[in-house]
């Protein structure tokens, strides 16, 4: 088996069974951790070897995935899903790999994203009820000293 195999077997098993950000983070860990591996001077071979079946990995990882808040590895949530070329690598002068930027966003289908969306609409509702709660009243008056001051003219 291969990096891509590995992957590959990896992304499948996960996918469906959580959030597409979750699985990309997880997906990205592994790549990310058998690239530095074999950067120390390891083969690919003996690292895949280290880490095992993907199908355990997957398994494990769906089991602890709702216990893990606060693990980076489940927490960061990319834009895009998995694909094996999804991530472009720039080679630097130095030689080594760096991955490109990637954008993040809350992902809604988690208690604290839904929460967020909630709270974010009970600050606009009550903004606006402030501002009208000032503006009506402000108004009215207004109309009602220009409806005389045009009565006084004629």
């Amino acid at each position: 088996m291969n990096k891509k195999e590995f992957l590959d077997i990896l992304y499948e098993q996960l996918s469906g069974q959580m959030p597409e950000g979750n699985v990309a983070a997880h997906v990205q860990y592994y790549r990310n951790y058998i690239e530095v591996a074999v950067t120390q001077g390891r083969t690919e071979t003996e690292v895949l070897n280290e880490l095992g079946d993907p199908r355990l990995i997957a398994r494990t990882l769906l089991d602890t995935d709702s216990t893990a808040s606060g693990n980076p590895q489940t927490t960061g949530s990319y834009s895009e899903p998995y694909t094996d070329n999804s991530y472009e690598y720039d080679n630097g002068s130095s030689g080594s790999k760096k991955v490109k930027s990637r954008s993040f966003h809350i992902d809604l289908s988690t208690w604290y994203g839904k929460l967020a969306v909630i709270l974010i609409a009970v600050v606009v509702i009550f903004l606006l009820c402030t501002v009208l709660s000032i503006l009506i009243p402000v108004m009215v008056i207004f109309g009602i000293v220009c409806f005389i001051i045009s009565k006084l003219r004629s």
